[in-house]
């Protein structure tokens, strides 16, 4: 959604009094922003603008020198007349549509209409992406080679249902287990569990029936070596 258009305080009729849940849906939405920021790159501006003040509706933005705006910047007048029909809106995701800078640099937006839980209006998040940026910078934001390196080498894996979930990761724990010489057949259970523990799989439902069941212990045997390793890791009971 660039921005042209400047709108006066008060001169619009939808500005809102955010109440704390409104402005709990604002705080959740700012991991938003930073994460689609982060994954498409340094061209793509994210923007969450909150309809409490329409002159200074920009609450958060990422990579803001898209379109050369920042925290305290107006709503816009396409988002003002989007605002006019949004009760007949038929999906409150408006896009993708192009639009152009004051320079001639070409955008692809998509923005999104935000509604507290009584279904009324209070912002909206806007991605735009520059077009006009030589494919290289684009590249340099999706491969390794480019831009800052990864933090880390991260293995994950996108299970269809619970069940895959839990069993890939049952799988992954025992083959580490088997490879450790130090663990003694008789402790490869406790140690499996262990694993899995600090892998956060028994947060998923259903995941302590499973495990028992291809280990071939009790449920009760598998509480008990969880206990433990709350103890080993510091936790209360």
């Amino acid at each position: 959604m660039k921005a042209n258009t400047k709108l006066e305080k008060g001169t619009y009729n939808n500005e809102v009094r955010l109440n704390k849940k409104d402005k709990a849906i604002f705080h959740a939405l700012d991991a938003v922003v930073e994460g689609v920021a982060e994954a498409f790159g340094s061209n793509c501006e994210v923007v969450l603008h909150s309809l409490e003040d329409t002159s200074h509706s920009v609450v958060k933005i990422a990579n803001g020198h898209v379109t050369g705006r920042k925290v305290g910047s107006p709503l816009t007048d396409f988002a003002a007349a989007i605002l006019k029909k949004a009760d007949s809106l038929e999906k409150d995701v408006i896009g993708s549509y192009y639009s152009k800078l004051d320079g001639g640099r070409q955008l692809k937006s998509v923005t999104m209409l935000i509604r507290n839980t009584q279904g009324k209006p209070i912002g909206f998040m806007c991605i735009n992406i520059d077009l006009s940026a030589p494919l290289s910078d684009f590249l340099k934001g999706f491969l390794p080679m480019g831009g800052k390196p990864p933090s880390a080498n991260i293995v994950e894996h996108f299970p269809l249902t619970m069940k895959d979930l839990i069993c890939r990761t049952l799988e992954m724990v025992m083959t580490d287990v088997n490879t450790q010489r130090e663990v003694s057949p008789s402790e490869k259970n406790k140690v499996t569990v262990l694993g899995l523990y600090k892998r956060g799989i028994f947060n998923v439902r259903g995941a302590i029936d499973l495990v028992a069941k291809e280990l071939g212990v009790s449920r009760y045997t598998v509480y008990n070596y969880i206990r433990e390793a709350k103890v080993e890791a510091g936790e209360g009971l």
